[in-house]
């Protein structure tokens, strides 16, 4: 099984993914995940409530797009743009092109949820 995967994109374009999820990727993933609330000090994330009253008291420290700029920057190996990979070069690209490669992306790097790593 390759460790590389080619998402083929409109116009002939085209972006290489890694397709193996390693330790050190979903590192990165999770580490994004936290980057969601990044200046939420002192929450108890075992808390419910005190987490929902965090995310309302602190809105722009929400980074919606942390982990999909996680899986981007960490998940891409090579495209054909002749800019080197990076968020300022992708932010620039066709939304077309970018959801494409986020919805293979997303796929791939899902982490499974504890009932299904059960079953």
């Amino acid at each position: 099984m390759p460790d590389i995967e080619r998402v083929e994109l409109p116009g002939g374009a085209w972006w290489e993914i890694r397709i193996i999820v390693t330790r050190g990727l979903r590192k990165a993933f999770r580490k994004a995940g936290l980057k969601v609330l990044s200046k939420a000090d002192g929450v108890d994330f075992s808390d419910p409530d005190a987490f929902r009253k965090a995310l309302m008291s602190h809105p722009d420290a929400l980074d919606l797009d942390a982990v999909d700029d996680a899986y981007l920057l960490a998940g891409s190996v090579a495209w054909s743009y002749p800019e080197p990979i990076t968020l300022e070069a992708i932010d620039k690209l066709p939304e077309g092109h970018v959801s494409v490669v986020l919805a293979k992306m997303r796929e791939i790097y899902a982490e499974a949820t504890e009932t299904a790593r059960k079953n």
